[in-house]
């Protein structure tokens, strides 16, 4: 009896943690190259059964696209996940100056994006930045990336 609640509890424990996991990584968008990875790792078999040949990019898309409905459940997944997690990353780099444009201008001492955004959004701590930029630029993906520069 008690080795089956240990059991349930560490189910439970452990359920969480990726639940939780999954909300956290939803925050942020992922890097092209951790795309291109995880549909490597989820679809392998689906590109090669009905995309073989078709070289990366916009090809592949709309191979993926076209065979939707014939994916493995897996590969499904993590291609929604990782269309969405792009097209968030592309809207926020297309967007962020007009969504930051009062957040640049008062922190940056400029009234548009230019060449030093980065750095000055970057240097400047999150709590100093409107929810709506600071969104942004987590979307964007620089915050994270200079990071690891």
């Amino acid at each position: 009896m008690r080795a089956t609640a240990i059991k349930h509890a560490t189910i439970f424990c452990v359920l969480s943690f990726l639940i939780g996991g999954i909300g956290t990584a939803a925050a942020q968008t992922m890097s092209y190259a951790d795309a291109i990875s995880q549909l490597a790792a989820a679809c392998g078999a689906d590109v090669a059964k009905y995309c073989r040949g078709i070289p990366l990019g916009g090809g592949l898309r709309n191979c993926l696209d076209g065979h939707a409905g014939v994916l493995s459940p897996r590969c499904a997944q993590t291609r929604a996940q990782v269309y969405d997690s792009i097209s968030r990353r592309a809207a926020a780099q297309r967007n962020i100056g007009d969504i930051c444009s009062a957040d640049i201008e008062r922190l940056c001492g400029t009234s548009h994006a230019d060449a030093h955004l980065v750095e000055c959004l970057q240097a400047t701590s999150p709590v100093a930045i409107s929810p709506a930029c600071n969104q942004a630029f987590t979307d964007t993906g620089w915050r994270t990336e200079r990071a690891q520069q």
